[in-house]
Order: structure tokens, then C-alpha cells, then sequence
């Protein structure tokens, strides 16, 4: 570029000094030797400038080639933290599928245990039945006198709680009664609900009495009768040969209380398998029995529901069950302030659905005669 400048410099100065056009006159050859020394001022200034911009233009490739390094480092900076972020995502995939593992043989582990646990508990009550009945066997003289010389405040033994609140027993605890001619039991009357008189069959309060129990269990009978119990399917049978009605109180998590009372309630006899007949329902928690009238009382080793389900061992409980249930107030306690699966635990599903297992239920049954 700078010679192509030079030559046509030097054309021009040729140009000035007469070479191409001849001679000229005095003044016009000062005139044209300021001209020409005007073009070489103009020259010397756009080679000036011309330096400056190639100046600048090599500066400008020294910070694009700097910029392009710059760019390059980055970007490989970028790809290996790529790299390394996908290892490390890698290995928490790694980590979570191992996690999980452990916990499927974790949870694996818990129902072998529980299984073995349920076996465990069939064995102790087929133990407990074989020595009950042993022991019965030789101590029935020694039951039937101790039944005979059970005391009450007032000197025999009247026929239900009822019979105790007219002679004047105001106090919720624990009586003596005679339901027939041959029997003689203990039981907790309620003298307070609804008019008082209730001989209370069965509690569920805190979870402290297992109810997952065998058919002899429920036939006789197990638990604190001041605390969690069931009184027993033979004489549930006896305390309903007579006119009898129903009361069962319920309480859920959260505070909310509800009652089902039915005007009729009689319990079969051991070769009906103890069925259910309830008639005559009242009160706000909706009827849960209705769907189980008529239906024989099943346990996880007798199970009489009438259709291939497995309700008692599936329900962990024991209950007049039919394709299951309505209700199961002798399910597993849970402590999960009422969630449940589907008609697990102590369920009345007219009262809080049928995912809902109660916090305390109460049910007790009053001589209407």
C-alpha cells in the first residue's frame, strides 16, 4: 500500500515541476510548488494516519486472537465440569438404585419379621388354649365355687348393669352379674351413657391389647376389663337371649365424636358361629352393621365370611365380616392419626370413610328387660 502511495506521489510531483506539460510562466510555478507542497503536507498526513490504522488493526488481531484463547479455555473449562457433573450424576443414580435396594430387603426383612412374629403369637394362643384347656379340666370345681362367692354391695347377684343402676349404682367400674340361672361373670358397667346401664363388651383406647387373635381367644375372651378387651363370643351368646340393644361410641383423631345405637342385638350361639343380628339403627355415625346382619363372626384361623376373601387375617382383627366389611372395630391399632388403607384398621366407614382407622371405640349392650 505505502508504494502504490509513493508512485502516484511521485506522478504528481512530476506533474508540478513541468516534466509532463512543458514550461509555465514564473507565478505559475509558485503557485504549483505550494500546491505540491500542500499534497505533500496532505501525503505525510494520511501516511500518519495510515500507520496509526495499521497500529490499531494489529492491536485489534492481538485481542481477537487473545479473545479466541480466552474462548477456547472456557469452553474446555465448561466441557470438563460437563464430564464431571455427569460422573457425579452417575454415581448418585449409582447411589439411589443401592439405597433403594437396601430398603426393598429392609422392608423385605420387616415382613418376614412380622410374619414370623404373627406365626409366633398363633403359637402362643394354640399354647394358651392347650393349657386353658388342661387347666380348666382339673380347676372347674375351684371356677364354679369362686363364680358362687363373688360378692356385691348388696348381697347377690343381680341380672345386668341395668338391674345395678335401679338399685342405686350410679359409678362407672366394675360388677357382678347373672345373666341366666348358670352363669356368673364380671363386667365393666358404663352408668352414665345414654341413661346408664351398660354392660361394656369391648374397648379399644391406646393399641396396649393385641386383638389379632384365634377363634378360642375370642370365644372366651382376653384383655383388661378396665382397660382394652373383648368379653368373649360365649357370653356375648348369653347376655343376648334376652331383649337386648346396642350402643357403640367411636372417637376419631382429631376430637370428633360419633354413636351408633341399635334398638335389637343378638349374638348366636357357638354353632351358628356366633352370628350377627342387629335391627333398629340410630344415632349419627351412620349404620355400619347393616352391611354384616346375618353374618357368622370370623377369625384368622376360623374364617366364615361367605365369600373367598380372607378378611380376618387380611384386616388383622376379628369381626362379623362378609366381602369385608362396612366396619371392623376389632382391627389393628394404628397410631398414624387416622390414615389407613382401604378398611384397615379399627373402621367404621360411615363415620370417617373407609381409609380411616379410630382412636377409641367403646360397645355395650343393655337388657331391655
Amino acid at each position: 500500500m505505502e508504494f502504490i502511495v509513493v508512485v502516484i506521489l511521485s506522478f504528481l510531483l512530476c506533474i508540478c515541476n513541468g516534466n509532463v506539460f512543458g514550461s509555465r510562466t514564473q507565478s505559475s510555478v509558485e503557485a504549483e510548488k505550494k500546491e505540491t507542497r500542500s499534497i505533500q503536507y496532505n501525503i505525510n498526513v494520511m501516511k500518519d494516519d495510515i500507520h496509526e490504522l495499521l497500529k490499531r488493526v494489529i492491536k485489534n488481531e492481538n485481542e481477537i486472537s487473545s479473545l479466541k484463547k480466552e474462548n477456547q479455555y472456557l469452553t474446555n473449562k465448561l466441557e470438563n465440569e460437563r464430564r464431571q457433573f455427569s460422573c457425579d450424576i452417575k454415581v448418585l443414580h449409582e447411589n439411589t438404585n443401592e439405597h433403594q435396594r437396601e430398603l426393598n430387603n429392609t422392608y423385605t426383612e420387616i415382613n418376614h419379621l412380622n410374619e414370623t412374629i404373627e406365626n409366633l403369637r398363633c403359637k402362643v394362643d394354640k399354647l394358651e388354649e392347650l393349657q386353658g384347656r388342661v387347666t380348666e379340666e382339673n380347676i372347674t370345681d375351684c371356677i364354679d365355687k369362686t363364680e358362687q362367692i363373688q360378692t356385691t354391695d348388696i348381697g347377690y347377684t343381680l341380672r345386668g348393669c341395668q338391674a345395678w343402676k335401679h338399685n342405686g349404682s350410679l359409678t362407672d367400674g366394675v360388677y357382678s352379674i347373672g345373666p341366666n340361672n348358670s352363669t356368673v361373670l364380671d363386667v365393666y358397667c358404663d352408668m352414665t351413657t345414654d341413661g346408664g346401664g351398660w354392660v361394656v363388651f369391648q374397648r379399644r383406647s391406646n393399641g396396649s391389647e393385641h386383638f389379632f387373635r384365634g377363634w378360642k381367644k375370642y370365644e372366651k375372651g382376653f384383655g383388661d376389663i378396665n382397660g382394652e378387651f373383648w368379653i368373649g363370643n360365649k357370653y356375648l351368646h348369653i347376655l343376648t337371649e334376652v331383649p337386648t340393644e346396642l350402643y357403640i361410641d367411636q372417637k376419631a383423631w382429631d376430637g370428633q365424636e360419633a354413636y351408633a345405637k341399635y334398638s335389637t342385638f343378638v349374638i348366636g350361639d357357638a354353632e351358628s358361629k356366633y352370628t350377627l343380628s342387629v335391627d333398629g339403627f340410630g344415632g349419627n355415625a351412620g349404620d355400619g352393621l347393616d352391611y354384616h346382619d346375618g353374618i357368622k363372626f370370623s377369625t384368622f384361623d376360623q374364617d366364615n365370611t361367605p365369600t373367598v376373601s380372607t378378611c380376618a387375617a387380611r384386616n388383622k382383627g376379628a369381626w362379623w365380616y362378609k366381602a369385608c366389611s362396612h366396619s371392623s372395630l376389632n382391627g389393628e391399632y394404628l397410631k398414624t392419626n387416622g390414615a389407613a388403607d382401604t378398611n384397615m384398621g379399627i373402621n367404621w366407614q360411615k363415620f370417617k370413610g373407609d381409609e380411616y382407622s379410630l382412636k377409641a371405640t367403646s360397645m355395650m349392650l343393655r337388657r331391655k328387660t
